[in-house]
């Protein structure tokens, strides 16, 4: 196997996970602008494959008040942005099967994210004719969750095979358990997240005249267990990811970086979520909340694969 097609392949991998990233942006776009049925009809848009440019364009037996042309154009890019990924993601497995076929812990995750880009592709129109239930919206977070931890996990294992081709993986288990620990809270603290947007929704669409610090009130019980599981796992990740740092003499540069992202990310979900506490629900925070639990996800798991495969 060719240092240059490892190279090339951590090169798109990367690039493929960072796209994906991009398009959980967007999807946080589209659900706090309220776009998520700004097409109401699913793989097209209104009928049509374009969105319309305004009411005339608008089939016969389509309703015009519920038609909004930012919030159709929104949803729009968000669903050409998701076909992209998704190419993006199936010539990712491609390289992979092709030029790592003895190598199990690249192809498989990248197999493993095409059949979940397939699924989401699939779950998307239930997304739109469920009209946007508060739970399948999760489920729909949920794939996209898995399918960037498996692009990362496989770009990662292809950046120490360039390293050292064959790929020994560190012995010393202890420590690890505790970095997948981190990522196993984090991924609860986001379900609690999504279930805490969703009765935020709920209330918006019952008592829209309600003031945010009401709505708030209003579900105070998952506020404060959202908001409380927030800083323990901040004091956890204090607990576990400090000592790591101060053996500064045994640490590689790329485990210190991977700890001190884990951190830095933590660390903005706490003033993000303190922020949305003290100034109300505003969207732009909504969106950078949730965005950077997903990156923090991604950090963990960058810091477990760079334990289990450390150079010192």
């Amino acid at each position: 196997m060719s240092d240059l097609k490892i190279s090339n392949f951590k090169k798109w991998a990367l690039a493929t996970t960072l796209a994906t990233y991009f398009l959980i942006f967007m999807g946080g776009l589209v659900r706090v602008a309220g776009a998520g049925l700004g097409c109401p009809d699913w793989p097209k848009c209104f009928g049509s494959w374009l969105p319309p440019l305004n009411i005339n364009q608008l089939p016969a037996e389509i309703d015009p008040n519920t038609f909004n042309l930012v919030l159709a154009w929104i949803e729009y890019i968000n669903r050409l942005c998701g076909v992209l990924v998704g190419f993006l993601i199936l010539l990712t497995a491609y390289l992979a099967v092709k030029n790592f076929r003895k190598v199990r812990k690249i192809w498989i995750p990248s197999v493993l994210a095409v059949l979940l880009v397939l699924l989401q592709g699939w779950h998307g129109s239930v997304v739109v004719s469920s009209k946007l239930e508060p739970l399948i919206v999760s489920v729909h977070l949920i794939l996209a969750i898995f399918i960037v931890s498996f692009l990362l996990y496989a770009a990662q294992v292809a950046t120490y095979l360039e390293v050292n081709p064959s790929l020994q993986a560190s012995k010393d288990n202890s420590y690890r358990k505790w970095i997948l620990l981190l990522w196993l809270a984090g991924f609860i603290q986001i379900m609690l997240g999504t279930q805490l947007r969703s009765a935020v929704e709920h209330l918006l669409v019952m008592y829209p005249l309600l003031l945010e610090m009401e709505i708030l009130q209003n579900i105070k019980f998952i506020d404060v267990l959202h908001a409380s599981s927030g800083l323990i796992l901040g004091l956890l990740c204090c607990f576990i990811l400090f000592p790591l740092l101060r053996s500064t003499s045994t640490l590689s540069l790329n485990l210190k970086w991977a700890t001190r992202s884990v951190m830095i990310a933590i660390f903005l979900q706490i003033l993000l979520g303190l922020a949305m506490q003290i100034s109300g629900i505003w969207q732009i925070l909504q969106i950078f909340h949730l965005w950077v639990a997903t990156l923090y996800l991604g950090f963990v798991l960058i810091l477990y694969l760079e334990l289990s495969y450390r150079r010192e």
